[in-house]
């Protein structure tokens, strides 16, 4: 696993799907994708310590 300086938690256009992007110190970044939720929510309603909390070491994937 990279090791990340940060993560951010974005929900896609669909309200529904979660997607966590991560940056190590140089700004490479990494993505994976953290689930689909059962309903539509809002972007307030998104816990992202949860979604952070929730991220897979073996599911980081490099973007060029």
């Amino acid at each position: 696993m990279p090791k990340l300086e940060q993560v951010d938690v974005v929900l896609c256009e669909d309200s529904r799907t979660v997607l966590l992007m991560g940056y190590d110190r140089d700004d490479n970044l990494f993505m994976q994708s953290a689930g689909v939720l059962p309903e539509p929510i809002d972007e307030d309603s998104l816990d992202q310590q949860q979604w952070r909390d929730a991220a897979l070491a073996d599911r980081w994937r490099a973007i060029p």
